[in-house]
């Protein structure tokens, strides 16, 4: 007889989401596992869904996102001056996930998936992509409870006491 296995169901109840133009972001927060949240991006070609490392890195990666627009448009970032090139958001399994300022002088940020040359992913967001995400993830900084803070909003059960939205994912 041949049992069919079914894979493990993880609850998740949203925490914050943000839209702009094509892009689409959210985080999520386990209801079976305390401090472990997700994000969630949506845009034109691209889907991922990853492990963030806090809820801190929702407002970091946002101030790493707008000083490097900043920094583009004044002319600054040809000449090298007090720039950040990279960005740790979180894991997508064993792998880092992370954004990555191109080095040209044109904005262009990378999402990088994976640390090696051999092994990564990179997904490259243009201006008007970088422009869109930034307004998203503001909505979704807006909607976050204070970075780090413990939500607590889980019932003995893992249904969410605030009525917020929960997604089973597989």
């Amino acid at each position: 007889m041949h049992k069919k296995l079914e894979p493990p169901v993880e609850a998740f109840g949203l925490v914050a989401n943000g839209t702009a133009g094509r892009w689409d972001i959210s985080v999520d927060e386990s209801l079976d596992r305390e401090h472990e949240w997700s994000l969630e991006i949506d845009g034109p070609q691209t889907y991922l869904v990853f492990r963030l490392q806090d809820l801190k890195v929702v407002q970091q990666t946002l101030h790493f996102l707008e000083s490097g627009l900043a920094l583009h448009k004044s002319g600054a970032w040809a000449k090298g001056q007090d720039r950040e090139d990279a960005q740790i958001l979180g894991r997508f399994g064993s792998a880092l996930v992370s954004l990555l300022w191109d080095n040209e002088d044109f904005p262009r940020c990378f999402i990088i998936i994976g640390a090696e040359a051999r092994s990564t992913l990179r997904l490259s967001l243009d201006r008007e992509d970088i422009t869109m995400f930034v307004e998203a993830l503001r909505q979704v900084a807006h909607g976050l409870p204070a970075a780090g803070c413990d939500l607590g909003n889980k019932t003995e059960n893992g249904a969410s006491k605030d009525g917020s939205l929960l997604r089973k994912r597989s």
